[in-house]
C-alpha cells in the first residue's frame, strides 16, 4: 500500500488535499478506498488488491457514501473525480 500511495500522490497531489479539506473525518481505510475509486477500479479489483471479500468492499463503499453524503443513485467515482 505504501508504494501505491507514494505513486498515487506523485500523480494526483491535489486529490488528497481536497479530500482531507472537505472530509477531515475520513479514516485511512476510507482514504484508501477513495483513491482506488478515484482510479475507477471496480469492487472486484479493489477486493483482489486489498485481499478483502467483495462483501467487505461493498459495505465499505456503502459507509463511505454515507460519510460523503452521496445518494445511492449518484456515482461515487464521479463524485471523487470531481473533487479536484
Amino acid at each position: 500500500w505504501e508504494e501505491f500511495e507514494l505513486r498515487f500522490l506523485d500523480v494526483h497531489t491535489d486529490f488528497y488535499r481536497e479530500l482531507n479539506k472537505n472530509f477531515p473525518d475520513l479514516t485511512s481505510n476510507d482514504r484508501k478506498l477513495c483513491s482506488f475509486l478515484f482510479l475507477d477500479m471496480s469492487t472486484k479489483e479493489i477486493s483482489s488488491i486489498t485481499f478483502q471479500s467483495l462483501h467487505s468492499i461493498k459495505i465499505a463503499r456503502y459507509r463511505l457514501r454515507k460519510k460523503l453524503g452521496i445518494e445511492k443513485n449518484d456515482s461515487l467515482t464521479a463524485f471523487l473525480q470531481n473533487l479536484t
